[in-house]
């Protein structure tokens, strides 16, 4: 009997701990949905490997399958589809790894700087800033 109140007690404890701790870092509940296209997070590096710092981040992109809702505690994973290929990943995905893929890039690309800036114009930008 007494096991049983301080499992309760300890529990209680927890999810405290897990509201304060969701409102300090305002955290924001995953909002992915079924046919979302989204990038995976690319962690690992193989060993040996050359390019560790100029290895891509995000790889697709993908498209979600499936949202699998398991314990309460651990929260959803995602059964991802690659878009090009159509073969579904092995394993199933967290939120933390995705990230909304874009395929519009419109905006992204007004912010860029020209590239077809003329010769004349750089030597005369230096000398304003210096």
């Amino acid at each position: 009997m007494y096991m049983t109140q301080f499992k309760i007690a300890r529990e209680e404890v927890k999810k405290d701990h897990k509201e304060r701790y969701d409102k300090a870092h305002k955290v924001v509940e995953p909002t992915w949905k079924i046919g979302e296209t989204v990038l995976l997070q690319e962690s690992t590096v193989k060993p040996g490997a050359s390019k560790v710092i100029t290895k891509q981040r995000f790889i697709g992109p993908y498209i979600i399958q499936d949202i699998v809702v398991g314990r309460p505690d651990v929260g959803p994973a995602y059964r991802l589809i690659d878009e090009k290929t159509g073969k579904p990943l092995r394993n199933l995905v967290s939120n933390d790894r995705l990230k909304k893929y874009n395929v519009n890039r419109q905006q992204f690309n007004a912010r860029l700087p020209r590239l077809t800036e003329s010769r004349s114009e750089t030597p005369q930008r230096q000398q304003q800033t210096v």
